[in-house]
Formats: structure tokens, C-alpha cells, sequence
């Protein structure tokens, strides 16, 4: 296995259908940039657009790897009672597990061929799925039951940035392998193996006589996941795209979600919900289901800015701003930069931050810093004068504009920066791997100086900023163009395609090695557990597969047709997918086992957040559809006990009157359990006691699930 094979040669997967003789494709799925459209070849009428997919591979892997090649003309069946993974040398608790959960994958949820109804339009190629599985390639197809793995170095406890991810995959006749130097390029293995798996419509798994090299072209494919805006699960697609890092932008103005030991009020006061938290187990819980699946997670605590939530427990580390020569009461700014308890402060946070977070990498944020506030500040003002050598020089707050601010305030930024950096790689010097600090551009754009292992990650601009981060000794990531949550009309996961971390077409000279990668960006302030998903993926494959596959690769219209089929095993177009173990509205199919039935896992540490909230809408429904008889019961209730009162004596006015307030004690008390029951989770658990019990004596006599 080479790993610096910079051939980039790759040799797609040759089509059997297309192969076939005599057929010509002469309906055509035709790329527009827009859309995926219906063309025909001598005849075209605009005004008839009829949107598709395109016509999706069978079997072909995401991201495409350095070196494949794939037979269509020689498959192999596998044993579905006999398959297993044999791993031959190194062995750890990662491999262990990753092949018990691939083999339920493989067995349970490769998805089938898809049928698709253009075969029945007029002068298409495409072929009736039905009748492809009666061919000789197919019925006469040998099996594979074991797939060898052989890792050639120990396992590591914890993925890294320098963690070997390259792997060969073999499927012949011979044997099936998949080698790898060390677990991560397993990992990665394993995942491309099931991808090559298909199901057929005889329901028989099927895989192609198969090579490949591979290994990723950037050693940091991230996604950056906001989840102090919206609370946030855990999920597969990350690992099914090769991603390796987890960026967790997790606190923010809005919520200090996570859990801290040493300043518990952060999230008592901060969180929006007290429990809206990350508790350290579930921070933990998280980790390790990254580290089993090869993903790193770099936290961000971003500062000083985007910290308002921070003060509503402790403000008096925050910046206090000014109008004129008066205090704004309640007007907290950025962390205060002029106070030494606000570095003790940070300097205990990151100290737990860092034991937490295995990583070495730690986003320190440094955008948006609202220094106008700053320059309001007398205190502030006075630190600024020390650092231009002016310590006695007055300060006249009458003079100073609240809107503006002046360039020597980026002295007080760098003040900061520097201090907090320093103090941090203090706290790291007893860590095996050390530390590595990453900002977002902003700290590049001020001109502050900071170490040169400082990675700067560019949101804001193009291939120049790229190029002057490194002439100025930093390493880059870059996410501009993969904002994901700029929703657009239509399909716009090829402008996401075409965009490289290291596009010299304009006559940059970026050396590709000072730039680790990219990160596909989900910010919260509009997205949460209910949109997250469909959001972020299959979108996000763009970038993937950017960053993993050569440079060479950018045909838009081989890849729709790939990612067509990588979409069900996670939208490119208007069409449907079909797969075991799932259905359309995410529940899960009772016979589905393994750890990756579902593709969106409701993970252990949201469970009560999603609890809560499905409580709530269950009672809203039960209320919707039987207020009119809860509230006639009340009636009833009430109407009864003022004739039951009316029969005794009409001299008894003060028992008549006890009665009366009674019985509107009693219905008023039913209202509050009722009320009771819909607000906490009672009711929901009890009726998803009662749903589960059903379901699951139901299944036992439904043939789809035998």
C-alpha cells in the first residue's frame, strides 16, 4: 500500500447494463446545474421539465476512492448464514466491535437495486430490475463467507490527526482481504466493503470482483455541529462519508449547555433548560462513540465574544459597556480582557476542558468580537493605553462614540488572545499529544500574532485568504463555500462539489500541505434534532468526498449518480429508496437488529429532551381530539352536584354553598392532574408502554417482519 500515490488515477465501476449490445441510451438524465432533467437527444421542448434523480449505481462506493476497480461482469453472492470478518492479526475493542456492526449492516440493511419506472418509457436503456437477477452472472454467482482483516501496526486508543486511514480492499474469486496499516484505515475499509454490497430483487447480497487503494487527500474532514442554539443527537452519517472530525461549537450567546464540574452555575443559569445539558457522562458517551467509529471531536469554546450566556452566571468577567460616561445597566459585552480574575477564570475552565476533551486540537473562537463595547470600557481603555506605552494618559469618555471604535482596540484583542494561548499550552504541557489551537479567520484579519501550530479556519473568504494564512505561517481549514445552513431552492450539492480547499485555477500558489481540510458548517440558530438530518445530509457528501477523493474527481454527473445510491443508505432529486429495517417516518422495523438499523440513532444522553417534547405533542393531540368530551364529563360533574345540593333544604344556603365550592374544588383539582399528567411524561409513558406492547405482540404474526 502506497500512501503518497499521487497518481490519482481512478477507474469508475464499468456499468453492465450500459454494456449491454444493441442498446443505445437515448433517454438521458442531463445535468443542468439546477436540476436533474428528463433531455432527449434530437428533441427538446424547455417548457416541459420533468425533474429526476438520476438513475442511480448499483453497489459503487462514497466517497470514490484513489484507486477502483470494479467487474459488473463478475459478481460474488454473500452467504448471508455464513459471512463473518476474520480479523488475522492486530486486534483491539475497536476492530471487534466495528465488524460486528458492519456484518449486522450488511446482513440486515444493504439497500436493494433500485427499480425505477423510466424503463417503461419509450427508446430508454434502462433495464427491469426484476429480470437483471436472471442472468448467469448472477444465479451461477460463488459465495463469500469470510472477508480476511489484517491491521499491521497496534491499535491506537484515540483517532488523531496523524492516524494512518489508508486501506486496500480485495473481493476475488481467491479470497476476499481488507488490509489496513492501522485500525482507522480498517475502519474506513470496512465502511467502502458495505457500500460495495448490494441486495438484489431475488433478495440474494451481491458484491462485484473488486480492487481498491485508497486513502483520503486531507487528513481533517470535519463537521461542525452547533449545538448551543439547539440540542442535538448523535448519528452514523459521519462515519459513512469518511468524516473524521466532529467540530462541537458547544456553548455560544444563547445556551452554556455544557456540564461544567468546576463552574456548575455556567449551565445551572446559562443552559436554556436546566435539563437542556451535556453532563460529563454524556460528554464521555459521545467520545466514545466517536472513537469507535474513527472520529475525532474538537470542542469550541468560542471567546470573548459570543459569550453572553457566560454572565448571566458570573457577570463580573464580562465587559460592563459605557454610553458616554455612563454604565448601560444590564449591557454586558465580551469576556473583559482588563481583568487578571477573568485569565484565572478561563485558565480553570480550559484546565477541565482539556481533561475532558482527549482531542489535541481545541477551537478557541475569536469572531464577532464586539469591540465597540470594548472601547466603551474605562477599564478597557486603560489596559489599551498600557499596551501603547501610555499608562498615565486620561481618558475621556465623553469623546468616544458608542458605534465606532478605534484599530488600536485589535492591540487589546491580541492582548488576550495571547495570554489566554500561552496559558493554555501551560495547562498542556503534561498531555501526551500537546495542544493545537484553532480560530476562525477573524484573528488572521486583525493582524494578531499568534504561535505558528495556530490553525486558522477560513469562513469568510476565498482561495486569497487561504494563501495569506499560510504566507503568514499558520495552517488553514476551509468551510466558506460549505455553509449548510444557507438553505437554497433546489439542488445545490454541486456548487458544494466543485469547491476545493486548495483551488489554484485562479493562479493561487497554495501549498496543499499547509492546508489540513475543511469542514462542512451546520449552525444552529435555525436548525435542531427535527431538521438536523435532512439537513446536513446528503449534502454535506459533497464536501466529503472533496476532501477525501483526488483532486481529478469532479465529474457532477457520475457523482449524482453515486450519491443517488449513497442517499439511501443515509436529497438529490425527487425519488424514493427502499431498505430493510426502515421506514419512511424513522421507527424502527421490530426485526431490526444490530447498532445501525437505524440511520438516525436517538441516542441515550437526548432521550429526555425528545421525551419531553413527544409528550407534549402527544397530550395536545389527546386533548385536540377529546376536549370536547373531557369537558363535557366536567360538566356533568359539576350539573350533577348542584342538583344533588338543590334536593336538600332550601334553608341550608351555607351547605348549599359548601357543596357548590366543592364540587368546583374537585373539578378543578381533575383539570390539574390531567394538566399534570400531559406536562410531565406520565402520560407518555404510559402510552408508549401500551403502543410498544402491541406493536410487539403484532409482529410476531406479521409476515414482513419473519
Amino acid at each position: 500500500m502506497n500512501n503518497n500515490n499521487n497518481n490519482g488515477f481512478v477507474q469508475p465501476a464499468v456499468n453492465a447494463e450500459s454494456q449491454r449490445p444493441g442498446m443505445k441510451d437515448s433517454l438521458k438524465i442531463v445535468w443542468d446545474w439546477s436540476d436533474f432533467l428528463i433531455n432527449y437527444e434530437t428533441y427538446v421542448m424547455p417548457e416541459q421539465k420533468n425533474r429526476r434523480a438520476p438513475q442511480a449505481t448499483t453497489g459503487e462506493p462514497w466517497p470514490m476512492p484513489q484507486y477502483y476497480v470494479a467487474k459488473a461482469n463478475k459478481v460474488y453472492r454473500i452467504d448471508k448464514d455464513k459471512f463473518r470478518f476474520n480479523i488475522v492479526k492486530e486486534s483491539c475493542d475497536i476492530i471487534e466491535r466495528a465488524v460486528e456492526r458492519y456484518r449486522d449492516m450488511i446482513i440486515e440493511d444493504t439497500i436493494m437495486d433500485m427499480y425505477n419506472n423510466l424503463q417503461h418509457a419509450q427508446g430508454t436503456s434502462i433495464r427491469d430490475v426484476s429480470l437483471k437477477y436472471n442472468d448467469d452472472i448472477y444465479v451461477k454467482a460463488e459465495a463469500v463467507q469470510v472477508v480476511n482483516i489484517k491491521i499491521r501496526r497496534p491499535c491506537t486508543k484515540f483517532p488523531n490527526d496523524q492516524m494512518d486511514e489508508s486501506y486496500d480492499v480485495f473481493v476475488k474469486k481467491s479470497g476476499s482481504y481488507i488490509w489496513a496499516n492501522e485500525v482507522w484505515g480498517a475502519l474506513r475499509g470496512l465502511e467502502t466493503f458495505s457500500q460495495l454490497v448490494f441486495r438484489g430483487t431475488d433478495n440474494v447480497l451481491y458484491i462485484k470482483d473488486t480492487v481498491i487503494n485508497d486513502y483520503p487527500r486531507f487528513p481533517h474532514r470535519g463537521i461542525h455541529i452547533d449545538s448551543s442554539r439547539h440540542y442535538v443527537f448523535k448519528e452514523e452519517g459521519m462515519a459513512q462519508n469518511k468524516m473524521n472530525v466532529m467540530h462541537w461549537h458547544i456553548v455560544d450567546d444563547q445556551s452554556f449547555p455544557y456540564q461544567s464540574k468546576a463552574f456548575p452555575e455556567l449551565s445551572e443559569k446559562g443552559a436554556y433548560h436546566p435539563s437542556f445539558v451535556y453532563t460529563p457522562e454524556d460528554i464521555a458517551d459521545i467520545i466514545e462513540y466517536a472513537r469507535m467509529r474513527g472520529i475525532r471531536v474538537m470542542p469550541e469554546f468560542d471567546t470573548p465574544g459570543h459569550t453572553y450566556s457566560w454572565g448571566l452566571s458570573h457577570p463580573e468577567h464580562m465587559t460592563q459597556c459605557y454610553q458616554g460616561a455612563h454604565p448601560v445597566s444590564g449591557y454586558l459585552g465580551p469576556l473583559d480582557p482588563s481583568k487578571n480574575s477573568t485569565y484565572r477564570f478561563l485558565k480553570t475552565l480550559f484546565n477541565e476542558v482539556l481533561h475532558v476533551f482527549p482531542d489535541q486540537y481545541i477551537h478557541l473562537g475569536g469572531d464577532e468580537v464586539p469591540m465597540t463595547c470594548w472601547s466603551s470600557n474605562p477599564d478597557v481603555l486603560k489596559l489599551l493605553n498600557q499596551l501603547n506605552g501610555k499608562p498615565n494618559e486620561p481618558i475621556n469618555l465623553q469623546n468616544v462614540d458608542p458605534y465606532m471604535y478605534s484599530y488600536d482596540i485589535r492591540k487589546v484583542l491580541e492582548y488576550y488572545e495571547q495570554r489566554l494561548t500561552q496559558d493554555i499550552k501551560d495547562i498542556a504541557r503534561n498531555r501526551k499529544n500537546g495542544v493545537r489551537m484553532v480560530m476562525w479567520q477573524e484573528i488572521m484579519n486583525n493582524n494578531i500574532q499568534l504561535p505558528n501550530d495556530t490553525i486558522i479556519q477560513i469562513w469568510q473568504g476565498d482561495m486569497g485568504d487561504v494563501q495569506r494564512a499560510i504566507d503568514m505561517g499558520y495552517h488553514a481549514l476551509y468551510s466558506t463555500c460549505w455553509y449548510l445552513d444557507l438553505i437554497e431552492y433546489g439542488t445545490k450539492w454541486p456548487k458544494y462539489y466543485m469547491c476545493d480547499p486548495a483551488d489554484t485555477s485562479m493562479g493561487y500558489q497554495i501549498d496543499e500541505k499547509k492546508v489540513l481540510g475543511g469542514e462542512a458548517a451546520l449552525w444552529a440558530e435555525y436548525i435542531d434534532n427535527e431538521n438536523l438530518i435532512s439537513t446536513l445530509w446528503p449534502r454535506a457528501s459533497a464536501p466529503a468526498e472533496r476532501l477525501w477523493s483526488s483532486k481529478d474527481v469532479r465529474d457532477v454527473e457520475a457523482a449524482g449518480k453515486r450519491l443517488q445510491e449513497h442517499r439511501c443508505r443515509m436529497l438529490s432529486g425527487p425519488d424514493y429508496c427502499l431498505r430493510r429495517g426502515h421506514r419512511r417516518d424513522g421507527e424502527r422495523v421490530q426485526n431490526c437488529t444490530g447498532s445501525r438499523c437505524n440511520l438516525v440513532q436517538i441516542e441515550k444522553f437526548n432521550f429526555h429532551v425528545q421525551q419531553r417534547g413527544r409528550g407534549m405533542a402527544e397530550c395536545n393531540q389527546m386533548l385536540a381530539q377529546g376536549g370536547s368530551m373531557v369537558t363535557a364529563l366536567l360538566l356533568i360533574l359539576v350539573l350533577g352536584a348542584v342538583i344533588f345540593s338543590l334536593k336538600m333544604s332550601g334553608t341550608r344556603i351555607v351547605q348549599l354553598k359548601v357543596c357548590r365550592n366543592r364540587s368546583i374544588f374537585l373539578s378543578f383539582i381533575l383539570l390539574i392532574v390531567i394538566y399534570f399528567m400531559c406536562y410531565t411524561s406520565l402520560w407518555m409513558q404510559v402510552q408508549e408502554f401500551k403502543g410498544s406492547f402491541e406493536k410487539r405482540i403484532k409482529s410476531y404474526s406479521d409476515p414482513r417482519y419473519s
